[in-house]
This record gives structure tokens, sequence and C-alpha cells, in this order.
């Protein structure tokens, strides 16, 4: 996935201040996968990438139930369920 290494975020304080939001979420939920978190932040346009360090937990919640609900749509598109 060489386009994954090109994409960086907008403003280069962004990432510290995201990275520190997700461990004080990670701390209290431990099986909480963050860098799943920051990857999909890559992807958002600069005015969301500027906000993502202030997200509150239902926000982190929501990113990580699509996250599952779309492993789960994959699955199933893919029969792996039987």
């Amino acid at each position: 996935m060489s386009d994954q290494t090109e994409q960086s975020y907008c403003e280069p304080w962004i990432e510290g201040k995201l990275r520190e939001r997700l461990l004080v979420y990670k701390n209290r939920y431990p099986s909480f996968k963050m860098e799943r978190v920051m990857e999909d932040v890559l992807t958002w346009p600069p005015k969301a990438q500027r906000w993502a360090p202030y997200m509150k937990d239902k926000d982190i919640k929501h990113l990580n139930r699509s996250y599952h609900k779309l492993q789960s749509l994959r699955s199933l598109a893919s029969n792996e369920h039987l």
C-alpha cells in the first residue's frame, strides 16, 4: 500500500495531538486499536483533520464501530462466515 505512506496530516501538530487523545481512550479501552483511527483520519479533508484531536469518546466509538461493521460486511460478502 504505497499510497498510505504518501499520505500525511495537513498540519504536523495533528498527529501528535491525535495520538495523545487516542492514548487516553486506549487506557480506558485496552483492546482499542488506535492505528485504525489514525489511518482513517489521514483520509479526511484538512478541516476535519484539524478537528480530530478534539474528538469526544462517542466520536471515537462511532469510528471504531464503523470499522467493525465494514469488516462484518466484507466477511459476509466473501462468505467467510460459512
